[in-house]
């Protein structure tokens, strides 16, 4: 199931920790199944928000409905998450719709997405069961949904982290494991993975900006080339970073910048036309070469798919 945007309808759906342990059971299992009711037709393809009751009282769980009417007998077995077992064989005869888990919202989050907050956004009170979901609180879970997907290189190593997840994210990239799911990322996630990544990174380049020559560490950030957002499996990859200035690093996320896959730089000058003062930093770099080093180079193809990006839809 792809993380991106679904175009199916969204629903609130109610659930109770004290009769089934969604936190546990999405953590171990990441697909769970839900009973369905006749009452509303939720569909594959649908969103479905798990509204957890109180003392939560909070959006927990964004999940897509992967598929549906699906047997008791044929249902994933997560009996071990059920509190209330006389509510689990009541459902026996139901049918069951299929939840792919695409992000546990943090502490953080499901504060902003805590009950007074959906009421603000167009919900009239607490989910009973399940709802389609009003269009305004539409508008406010996505802005937390992406909140930390949207962060920029620079932005996340200066925002809060795990220490856990930094020291964990440290021992994947050592490791060589690069990714990241985008089920995993929580509030913190995107700021731990990136202090982890700008570690390696800033080490392999001298703590020096590859263009500049730059050493301030004030000024220095490890710059994606291919987004955080455009891949998840080489999110830690030291070789999908490069040590930039804070300058070059937004002139390079911004499109003004572009660097091919031998690490020649190509300066976009019509992107800064109307500012002097850019152009006259900027263009001196225009074909220099970025000092490439000894150990986790840039990668060919990660250049490749910047530049395509580039080229297709610049960033504003």
């Amino acid at each position: 199931m792809a993380e991106g945007e679904l175009s199916g309808v969204g629903w609130l759906v109610a659930s109770n920790r004290e009769m089934f342990d969604a936190d546990a059971a999405f953590a171990a299992l990441g697909e769970i199944d839900w009973s369905e009711t006749r009452s509303a037709k939720i569909e594959i393809g649908d969103l479905v928000y798990l509204y957890t009751t109180a003392p939560t009282s909070a959006l927990t769980h964004e999940c897509a409905v992967i598929d549906r009417g699906i047997r008791f007998e044929d249902t994933i077995d997560d009996r071990a998450f059920w509190g209330n077992s006389s509510a689990f064989e009541e459902r026996r005869d139901r049918t069951w719709m299929r939840l792919h888990l695409r992000h546990t919202f943090s502490t953080e989050e499901r504060m902003l997405l805590s009950l007074p907050a959906l009421i603000q956004h167009g919900l009239r009170s607490a989910p009973q069961s399940r709802m389609r979901i009003p269009e305004g609180l539409t508008a406010l879970i996505r802005a937390v949904r992406t909140a930390a997907e949207t962060l920029n290189d620079a932005a996340a190593e200066n925002s809060p982290v795990d220490i856990d997840e930094v020291t964990e994210f440290y021992r994947a990239i050592r490791d060589g494991r690069f990714s990241v799911p985008d089920r995993y990322v929580q509030a913190k996630t995107r700021g731990s993975a990136q202090r982890a990544f700008a570690a390696a990174v800033k080490r392999n380049y001298g703590y020096r900006c590859a263009l500049t020559g730059i050493s301030s560490p004030e000024f220095l950030v490890a710059s994606h080339i291919v987004p955080w957002s455009q891949d998840e499996e080489i999110r830690l990859d030291p070789s999908n970073g490069i040590c930039l200035s804070t300058l070059v690093d937004r002139a390079f996320e911004l499109g003004f910048i572009s660097i091919t896959p031998d690490g020649r730089v190509e300066v976009k000058h019509e992107r800064f036309a109307d500012d002097g003062a850019l152009a006259a930093t900027l263009m001196p770099f225009d074909g220099r070469s970025i000092q490439m080093p000894a150990k986790g180079a840039p990668k060919a193809e990660y250049l490749e798919r910047r530049r395509e990006l580039w080229q297709s839809k610049p960033l504003t």
